[in-house]
């Protein structure tokens, strides 16, 4: 896991500085992170052991979920963290903050691993996140 996390890293990097929904990203006009994804991030690993995998990436996918900044931000980053296809043109479209598709026809045993890989990436995202500046 340790290994893996230090691995994420430079990918959640990317992510906060790529990553984008309908144009909106994790980074503002001023430079500045908004709080609110700090908190988002934090709660989620809590969510998950409390929820389960599915539900908790469920409850980050919705558009109008009364959040001040945009929770989708969270699962399309760490679906840009895990994935390994390269191919990240499709980051801007509107389905991209669909995580918990990844999940979809797993073994129980493939969708063990891949909640790891999510919680790994989520922890990489968390600790990226800490180094800017958020207002």
């Amino acid at each position: 896991m340790k290994y893996r996390v230090d691995c994420y890293i430079p990918k959640a990097f990317e992510a906060i500085e790529k990553v984008r929904i309908k144009d909106k990203g994790f980074i503002d006009n001023d430079g500045y992170i908004p709080n609110e994804y700090k908190g988002y991030i934090a709660s989620l690993g809590a969510n998950i052991i409390q929820a389960g995998i599915r539900a908790a990436l469920i409850f980050y996918e919705e558009a109008e979920s009364g959040s001040k900044s945009d929770k989708r931000l969270v699962n399309a980053a760490i679906k840009y963290i895990i994935s390994n296809d390269g191919d990240f043109s499709d980051y801007e479209s509107s389905k991209v903050h669909e995580l918990s598709k990844v999940l979809e026809g797993l073994s129980p045993e493939d969708c063990q691993q891949k909640a790891e890989e999510i919680m790994d990436a989520a922890t990489a995202l968390k600790l990226a996140l800490r180094t800017y500046k958020m207002k």
